[in-house]
């Protein structure tokens, strides 16, 4: 009895070369022999001189893959922990939570120049400035000192500064502060007198300053923050590549639903743009990809799915694009499984395989969720943050001083090295899970899909992108270009 006949072998031979030749054939994304040969002239003779193609070169890290590191303030490393994180994790893993925010930022804090005493420092108390422990304030009335600790309402009405071994209640009434927004679980730096009603009267309070990603990998050299394997590639011939593509680019979407015609319409035009001009790297489409929150009926359930494989199709016609453009997928909180807690896992196959199918480098993936391209570090997070924290200060903002919101969101963002420096209460963490909403060592480029207004800034370092609500925003998204870490708004 016949098993497979002569045809069927025939034809996966042939898809099997058609494939291997399509692998082997120069991408959009690889240079010429020339350009690579006048790149490569300042390098050694030894260095090997081959066609890179940076698409290879585009990974994608889950939330739930980003490696458990633990900072240990007595070795002054990080080390990996070794037991596995639950989704069902002990209430002992709440506490660690937060005294791993502080050990880091207090790690960082301690090495920034204003705050580390030199040994010719040494001997003047006035040339640094000295952080106390709060458990030390005990038994000096009148004293004037600066703190450092969690911001926490411990009893109703009443704000609190906590570190790992104390807390005293703060008097906010007098106190200045400048830019960002002052929520519950925010860390932040106090200066004020420790009053003999053993209430710590704040004079100014501001966040801790951030650490460039220079002096970050400067003293950590070897640590692997994303758990990705090691390119085959010198850092610096990676590093040469990355910057000498000045075309290469991302496009950022935020808020497609699949389930607005208009919006279909206007994301058809999007690629019939991009395939007859100049082709992008990576297309990341960020949700929610329903207008309406999912309700898991079976009708809606049905309609969810058919929605990505129309997606699917509409992509597929572009064969440029389905062929050698990445589409990377981070849910929103109205899509299937979402919930309201983070990380965000993504949107389950039953949904999305018919479009894998038709699209080569489709990627569904977390929210949120991290891009390795090159040597560059990508933070993509889809939530409406700005006015979540807006609604939980504690402090008013300064408007008067920097009127834009979007500043103070990037600055408390990126200050406080987390996605979601809020309250539990506020938005659910997955408590084994936080390393993963970890903004340490700061990425080159930060993507905070945000219904406000469309924006790019860069601060401490980190390239700041909100692509706004493209339907919301007359069908406007980002372009990003990693040679020079600069956006542009379409």
């Amino acid at each position: 009895m016949t098993i497979v006949d002569k045809s069927s072998l025939v034809e996966v031979v042939e898809s099997l070369q058609t494939s291997a030749a399509a692998s082997a054939a120069l991408t959009p994304f690889t240079r010429p022999d020339e350009d690579i040969d006048n790149s490569l002239q300042s390098l050694s003779i030894n260095e090997v001189k081959e066609a890179i193609d940076i698409a290879q070169h585009f990974h994608v890290v889950d939330s739930f893959d980003v490696p458990r590191l633990t900072y240990d303030y007595h070795r002054k490393a990080f080390t990996k922990v070794s037991e596995p994180p639950s989704l069902l994790a002990s209430p002992r893993e709440k506490g660690n939570m937060f005294c791993e925010r502080l050990n880091i930022i207090r790690q960082r804090l301690l090495r920034n120049e204003s705050f580390c005493a030199s040994s010719a420092q040494m001997s003047d108390n006035d040339t640094y400035l000295k952080i106390t422990p709060i458990k030390s304030l005990i038994g000096h009335d009148r004293g004037h000192f600066l703190l450092f600790g969690m911001l926490t309402q411990l009893e109703e009405g009443k704000i609190f500064l906590e570190d790992e071994d104390a807390n005293i209640e703060l008097d906010l009434s007098n106190c200045l502060y400048g830019e960002g927004l002052f929520t519950d679980n925010s860390f932040v730096i106090a200066d004020g007198v420790y009053g003999e009603d053993h209430i710590f009267h704040v004079e100014e309070i501001g966040f801790p300053p951030p650490e460039s990603r220079e002096v970050t990998d400067s003293v950590f050299p070897h640590v692997d923050f994303t758990g990705l394997p090691q390119p085959l590639i010198e850092n610096h011939i990676l590093k040469l590549e990355e910057t000498s593509h000045n075309d290469v680019f991302f496009v950022i979407v935020s808020d497609v639903w699949l389930d607005q015609p208009k919006v279909m319409n206007a994301l058809r035009r999007m690629f019939e743009g991009y395939d007859s001009t100049k082709v992008p790297l990576a297309f990341i489409l960020m949700g929610n990809f329903t207008k309406r929150p999912f309700s898991f009926s079976s009708n809606e359930s049905a309609q969810y799915r058919d929605n990505f494989s129309i997606l699917g199709d509409m992509i597929a016609s572009f064969p440029t694009l389905a062929t050698h453009s990445y589409f990377v997928f981070v849910p929103g909180m109205h899509d299937p499984w979402g919930g309201n807690t983070l990380p965000q896992p993504p949107i389950p196959d039953s949904f999305t395989s018919r479009i894998k199918q038709k699209v080569r480098k489709a990627i569904f993936t977390t929210n949120p969720c991290r891009i390795r391209y090159c040597t560059q570090d990508i933070v993509i997070f889809r939530e409406d943050l700005l006015s979540r924290l807006w609604r939980n200060v504690l402090l008013n903002p300064q408007l008067g001083t920097v009127s834009e919101p979007e500043k103070h969101l990037i600055r408390t963002i990126i200050d406080q090295g987390h996605l979601s420096p809020l309250a539990m209460s506020a938005r659910p963490i997955y408590w084994a899970y936080d390393h993963a909403l970890r903004l340490y060592p700061l990425p080159q480029t930060l993507i905070l899909a945000d219904q406000c207004a469309n924006y790019g800034a860069t601060y401490g370092g980190t390239h700041c992108i909100n692509p706004g609500s493209f339907p919301n925003s007359d069908f406007t998204w980002t372009t990003y270009f990693p040679a020079s870490c600069t956006s542009e708004k379409w």
